[in-house]
């Protein structure tokens, strides 16, 4: 690849994907670094000051939406809703764990195959000392996120009551620009495949 370029406040635009392997094809190369420019201009704009509440936000989804803290819950879940006789609860965590472990397989094979590199390690953002590893897209925390919300939404009882936990998946997946780690694109895609995979789990998973 060429030597990185500064433009619209990203490094190297519409040339993120595809590092690390073959550049990105030229054919998509100008609605890519279209996505860039927009991406660093929310970027900066969520992270100029973000205030406590999205701080708070951004820390409790780091720590709270990780896949390997989520499988565990919803597997525990669908034993209790197994031996309780509770539909509900067998049939979230059941869908949840499914849900959970395929959006994990996709998203990590997206990320091997589109390296992108996150705002952390792109200049003039980049923080020193950090590795470059072009894992940024999807966001893999919002698509546990969405994967999760999913889950729980196939048991909702009111459509007021999955606009809360869709809308709370969205905030703390939403903290993942705040902490710097993704791209506001990156968090949009890991909701679509989070949500899209899990749907298509329900579908299939006997009820």
């Amino acid at each position: 690849m060429s030597d990185p370029i500064e433009q619209n406040g990203i490094e190297n635009p519409g040339g993120g994907f595809g590092y690390g392997g073959n550049p990105a094809p030229a054919l998509l190369r100008p609605a890519l670094t279209a996505v860039d420019a927009l991406d660093a201009q929310v970027h900066d704009i969520v992270t100029c000051d973000p205030g406590p509440v999205s701080r708070a936000l951004a820390t409790a989804g780091h720590y709270a939406i990780k896949r390997h803290v989520l499988i565990p819950g919803f597997a525990v879940a669908g034993l209790v809703g197994l031996l309780s006789g509770s539909a509900d609860l067998r049939r979230a965590g059941s869908v949840g764990v499914a849900g959970l472990v395929a959006t994990a397989a996709a998203s990590r094979s997206i990320k091997r195959y589109v390296k992108r590199r996150r705002p952390d390690e792109c200049a003039p953002r980049r923080k020193p000392g950090w590795r470059i590893s072009a894992r940024s897209l999807p966001s893999g925390h919002a698509a546990s996120a969405f994967a999760a919300a999913t889950a729980l939404a196939t048991v909702s009882r009111s459509p007021a009551q999955s606009l809360m936990i869709y809308g709370t998946a969205a905030a703390l997946a939403g903290g993942r620009v705040t902490k710097h780690r993704h791209w506001a694109s990156d968090v949009l895609a890991g909701a679509v495949l989070g949500t899209a995979i899990t749907l298509l789990a329900r579908r299939l998973l006997p009820r």
